[in-house]
């Protein structure tokens, strides 16, 4: 029993800290993978994230509104974002654009209506656009010890086509699974 309870307040903790880390992930630039408790670890994996262990498609993000890059949902991206100060994004961020940081845009088609995650492995901001306003996320949290996904941000959408943005990244390329509704 004292083990469930302990688990319980973990949990209960974790869940008090997700708003304080939602978007931004934590500190900049620090990834599980780097965690050197991680060596030699098995990653357990649930099915829904099972393929980012599959080799990414590169990509280079936009950074303007012309032609947009598209990224396939249920295909991990490596994407290559550009200095901030040379990029042009659909909405303004609600998190202030921090210094020496990356951006960029792609874009990905919802063929159906559901619960769509993203994951990503630096603590960059992320924007889902439709019509020209940024989405609310439904929830925020970490990827699996040491699976090397930073951070994991969940959005109900609709059928349609949309914009990712990614900025204040403290990369300049980033790994990037958008995962589709699971049945």
């Amino acid at each position: 029993m004292r083990c469930a309870v302990t688990g319980m307040m973990a949990a209960a903790m974790v869940a008090l800290a997700v708003p304080a880390f939602a978007q931004g992930g934590g500190q900049a630039g620090s990834s599980p993978a780097a965690d050197p408790s991680c060596k030699g670890v098995a990653v357990e994996w649930p099915a829904d994230l099972k393929a980012w262990g599959v080799a990414a498609v590169p990509v280079t993000a936009a950074t303007g509104p012309g032609s947009i890059p598209a990224i396939m949902p249920g295909t991990p991206a490596r994407i290559t974002l550009a200095p901030k100060e040379g990029v042009t994004l659909a909405v303004t961020p609600t998190k202030p654009v921090e210094d020496k940081t990356y951006a960029g845009t792609v874009a990905f088609v919802v063929p159906a209506a559901g619960p769509y995650r993203v994951a990503l492995d630096v603590g960059a901001w992320i924007d889902v656009v439709a019509d020209g306003k940024s989405l609310d996320s439904t929830s925020h949290r970490h990827g699996p010890n040491c699976s090397g996904i930073r951070k994991v941000v969940d959005f109900g959408l609709a059928a349609g086509t949309y914009q990712l943005q990614l900025s204040n990244s403290p990369a300049a390329t980033v790994t990037l699974l958008l995962v589709p509704p699971q049945s």
